[in-house]
């Protein structure tokens, strides 16, 4: 099974749970950090963009002073979700790679979050077994990504991942190689003295996204890195977007009319533009600002990928 997806589950009890943890279990969760990568220079959450009537809230009972009430906050990674969509419009994610723990165990069992109101957590609606033609929970924040610290708090991040709010539908083998391999590589290139990534990754979510077992599915995911290159010197984006469109059954007698590749390097203002999400203060530091918002590079392998301008 490709790593960094939720099983193909909906069907196994063991593996979703409809129990909800308590509510002051959470309290003590930092979130995304924008000052992680560069203190001097921190990078926000994505700002709502034109999704701002359509996000979801904390509950009153969740909601605490000066906080952002659309940001759900968990360890080293936050969410913020569209309504209308029940789905994540992105999930950003702090990585320490010089801190990272792989020997956490899979937690594997998928929840709801009851900071927000849990009729828009999709936790079972065409999800399933991959044979059955149904969805995998695919993590947008991947499950290893905020996994470092000491090892109770990288236990706590691993579990923190399989919340429902923290995944889209995607097909059983979407999710591989360079989809996979991009968050390792950038670590590589990074500036060893600070061996640190964010990563955000979201859906690309339209209303013509075709609909299976009474759900709109999104048909292509988007990441973008922000770094400390290791050549420069100098705190560095990426843009990457990868089509699921070869992966989905085809309509009876339709067929899917598409001109992108399946994975490309494309402007973070092509992204925002996609996404609907406020991405400036990426989009200054990408390494293909100077390209305009209809370019993309078709990548092969993590070795294709532009790292600096």
């Amino acid at each position: 099974m490709p790593r960094g997806f939720g099983p193909s589950a909906g069907l196994d009890a063991l593996r979703v749970t409809n129990a909800i943890l308590p509510l002051e279990s959470y309290d003590d969760r930092p979130g995304y950090d924008p000052g992680f990568v560069l203190q001097s220079h921190p990078l926000p959450l994505p700002g709502p963009g034109r999704w701002a009537d359509d996000l979801v809230h904390l509950t009153p009972e969740a909601r605490q002073q000066s906080r952002d009430d659309s940001e759900l906050r968990y360890t080293h990674f936050s969410v913020r979700m569209a309504q209308s969509r029940a789905l994540p419009l992105c999930s950003a994610c702090n990585i320490d790679g010089s801190r990272s723990d792989h020997s956490v165990p899979r937690s594997d069992i998928w929840r709801r979050d009851p900071r927000i109101n849990t009729g828009l957590q999709n936790l079972n609606e065409g999800y399933g077994h991959d044979h059955q033609g149904l969805f995998s929970r695919g993590h947008m924040t991947r499950r290893k990504d905020p996994n470092w610290g000491p090892p109770e708090i990288a236990q706590r991040a691993d579990a923190d991942t399989f919340h429902i709010t923290n995944a889209a539908p995607q097909r059983q083998g979407f999710n591989a190689g360079i989809w996979l391999a991009l968050e390792d590589y950038v670590l590589d290139n990074t500036d060893r003295a600070n061996l640190k990534v964010t990563v955000i990754t979201g859906p690309i979510l339209s209303p013509d996204d075709p609909v299976y077992y009474n759900r709109r599915i999104p048909t292509a995911f988007w990441k973008i890195l922000a770094f400390v290159h290791a050549g420069t010197g100098a705190l560095t984006t990426i843009g990457y977007r990868r089509s699921q469109m070869d992966y989905l059954p085809r309509p009876a007698g339709g067929r899917f009319v598409f001109g992108d590749f399946r994975d490309s390097q494309v402007p973070v203002r092509a992204i925002a533009q996609e996404s609907g999400l406020d991405l400036a203060a990426y989009a200054e530091l990408d390494v293909m600002a100077g390209a305009g918002p209809e370019m993309e590079i078709r990548v092969a392998s993590t070795a294709d990928f532009y790292l600096s301008r």
